[in-house]
């Protein structure tokens, strides 16, 4: 079983310190990509390149994270609150989940879903 709340940790903490090098470590190199930005991609230079795409256009740090993981811990969502700042200077506060896939250890699909 896959320890859920250290990936939480880690996955939550590299993105609020824009920490690339830190959550490409968690990834698989082939992952699996989708919801940040248009369409979806695969490798940790690509979720890297859309992450720093991103943060460049949404100021958003995460918090208030809630782990939900499957019995063998192979499948987790982490449902965070994202705050921050868009582009134009308007700032928000939404739902955001990040689905996670895991094998032996790595992430092998990054899915973001946001709420309105």
């Amino acid at each position: 079983m896959a320890d859920t709340e250290s990936i939480n940790h880690a996955v939550i903490e590299a993105l609020n310190a824009r920490d690339f090098a830190a959550l490409a470590a968690k990834v698989h190199e082939d992952v699996a990509i989708s919801g940040i930005g248009e369409g979806s991609d695969n490798g940790r230079e690509a979720l890297r390149d859309r992450l720093a795409r991103h943060f460049e256009a949404f100021d958003e740090s995460y918090g208030d994270a809630l782990v939900m993981s499957d019995a063998l811990g192979h499948n987790v969502a982490i449902r965070v609150t994202a705050r921050g700042t868009s582009a134009g200077g308007g700032a928000y506060s939404k739902e955001r989940i990040f689905l996670l896939d895991l094998e032996e250890g790595a992430i092998t699909r990054f899915a973001v879903f946001s709420g309105s």
